[in-house]
């Protein structure tokens, strides 16, 4: 599969096609050819995610048919991109490192500790409007502190598995390890499907000493201000529930609960989610470690609650892009 592609060249018009242009003239299966490489490509029209209350329409997007791969140089192809993210990282010896000619490695308890420092600062960025005059102010995020520097690497490489359909196109060329172990990339990447996200909820539930990172991928219902119980305010934003149908041998609904939660005194991270809510860009996909995971059923007795919850202090930890179409968000 690869990385999901928007634009490619359709083969019987001989002609650059965007992937909306594509799906409305209703090419599913036709094919393409990427304009980088010109390995034979395929196309998927646009699709429905069965959300609680209403449907999501997924944008459509150009994939790579079975069998086939992307020049070693291309835009697209998979192991390039990995490799361009280890030339960020260099000089970061301890976090990423080259196992075979076409598969890197993650340490992943180097992130873990990057993400024990203390959070990013924030500037102002002042600039001149369009005609020369005045200063407009704008606010820039960075990280800060040493371990900065594998905090943004690690949000390169969960930005490009967003950019992916499944774990598969990515664990062949990119492997994950904590503390001398392999963790599978199902046990790294979750969602935003239901039975993902209930498998996160099995894994850390039976396995409650487990201290890896983990990455989680919805899109956010909506954000609201709550209290600890010492009385600490924080912001919660709940994601989107999926529509469960299926019912165990109890006759229960299991249904993923999931949020991402930052404490106030993380003002600039807020402010950072918050201002891409506003912009539509609701689609979150999040890392942290040491997740909360408990299943409660509900007040009627037909479905179990499993709230997943991952609490985050850096904007490097978290990604949010908008992957649907736009009359969506009309209120």
């Amino acid at each position: 599969m690869g990385v999901k592609i928007e634009k490619a060249l359709y083969i019987k018009t001989k002609k650059m096609m965007t992937n909306i242009e594509a799906d409305k003239h209703e090419l599913n299966g036709e094919k393409f050819i990427c304009p980088y490489c010109k390995t034979e490509l395929t196309f998927r029209r646009s699709g429905k995610r069965q959300l609680e209350n209403r449907l999501i329409p997924i944008l459509p997007y150009f994939y790579l048919k079975q069998g086939n791969e992307h020049g070693r140089n291309c835009e697209y192809n998979t192991f390039g991109k990995i490799e361009i993210l280890a030339r960020k990282a260099m000089n970061l010896k301890d976090f990423m490192e080259k196992k075979k000619p076409d598969q890197y490695a993650i340490r992943m308890q180097v992130v873990k500790q990057a993400m024990e420092e203390p959070p990013e600062e924030e500037e102002d960025v002042r600039t001149a409007d369009s005609k020369g005059k005045g200063v407009t102010a704008s606010k820039n995020y960075k990280n800060s502190g040493t371990m900065a520097p594998y905090l943004s690497r690690m949000k390169d490489i969960m930005i490009l598995r967003s950019k992916m359909e499944k774990n598969d196109d990515i664990r062949k060329y990119l492997k994950l390890e904590y503390k001398g172990r392999t963790v599978n990339w199902d046990k790294f990447y979750f969602g935003p499907d239901n039975m993902s996200l209930l498998d996160l909820s099995k894994y850390f539930r039976n396995n409650t000493e487990l201290e890896h990172p983990i990455c989680i991928e919805g899109i956010i219902k909506k954000y609201i201000e709550k209290k600890d119980k010492r009385g600490k305010t924080y912001y919660s934003f709940i994601l989107e529930k999926t529509t469960v149908k299926d019912i165990d041998a109890g006759g229960f609904r299991h249904i993923p609960c999931v949020s991402v939660n930052v404490y106030e005194g993380y003002g600039k991270l807020i402010e950072y989610m918050k201002d891409n809510y506003k912009k539509h860009n609701k689609q979150i996909v999040a890392y942290g470690h040491n997740p909360y995971v408990k299943v409660n059923p509900s007040s009627d007795n037909t479905a179990k609650f499993h709230n997943i919850t991952i609490w985050i202090n850096r904007t490097a930890q978290v990604h949010l892009f908008n992957d649907v179409y736009e009359n969506l968000f009309e209120e």
